[in-house]
């Protein structure tokens, strides 16, 4: 896939489901804010953040879902809040100690380490496993290809940000297309060399999947 389609595919994938994932990004982010009240509550942030990503994977893949949906996902299996945080905390130390040393590391952690969280979710992965396994994906897909949409996304909500008093807003209503179109970047790369990624989630032939991959691991 070119650059310019995967924010073309992030825009067909969010069509059907914009605004339930709208809503639901909004129930997310008022239940993180109350949480973030306290220091307990700081904890299970990283938790109810996960919950969201499941629900996004599922949206993008043309599951049925729901208000609130997947907002219990990350604080199933006993342990999964704790790999949560630790993935957080691993993500952000990592990219902030790059940024601080030179900038260059900085910036190459934080486009390889981009699907590390859908790993970590999707495969049910280890946070240093889901790190490793995104690099490897992201330079399979190429670096340049994933390094110029992160950065363009990210360039591009900041600017817009910047408009007086509708910036804010309109980031606000751009972030479902936001995510798929960063879903649309890891949908490709688990799928090896399919072109498109359909929204019942077909494997095409020729399609090498990366799922044989984890399973002989």
């Amino acid at each position: 896939m070119k650059v310019q389609d995967f924010f073309s595919e992030g825009l067909r994938l969010v069509k059907p489901e914009y605004w339930t994932i709208f809503f639901n990004y909004i129930i997310y982010v008022l239940l993180m804010i109350v949480a973030s009240i306290t220091i307990i509550g700081l904890l299970i942030v990283p938790a109810l953040y996960m919950g969201f990503v499941k629900f996004i994977l599922r949206a993008a893949r043309g599951e049925q879902v729901d208000i609130g949906d997947s907002m219990s996902w990350g604080f199933q299996d006993g342990t999964r809040w704790f790999d949560s945080l630790y993935f957080t905390l691993l993500l952000m130390f990592g990219i902030g100690i790059g940024f601080i040393l030179l900038l260059i590391p900085g910036f190459y952690l934080w486009v390889v380490w981009t699907l590390g969280i859908y790993l970590f979710v999707d495969k049910d992965l280890k946070p240093i496993e889901a790190l490793s396994r995104s690099r490897e994906l992201v330079h399979e897909v190429g670096f340049w290809k994933v390094f110029l949409v992160v950065f363009s996304l990210s360039l591009g909500a900041n600017l817009i940000s910047l408009i007086p008093y509708l910036g804010f807003l309109a980031v606000f209503f751009l972030t479902p297309v936001l995510f798929m179109i960063y879903i649309s970047i890891y949908e490709h790369a688990i799928k090896g060399n399919s072109e498109s990624i359909d929204a019942d989630y077909p494997i095409k032939k020729n399609t090498e999947s990366i799922d044989a991959d984890f399973q002989e691991d």
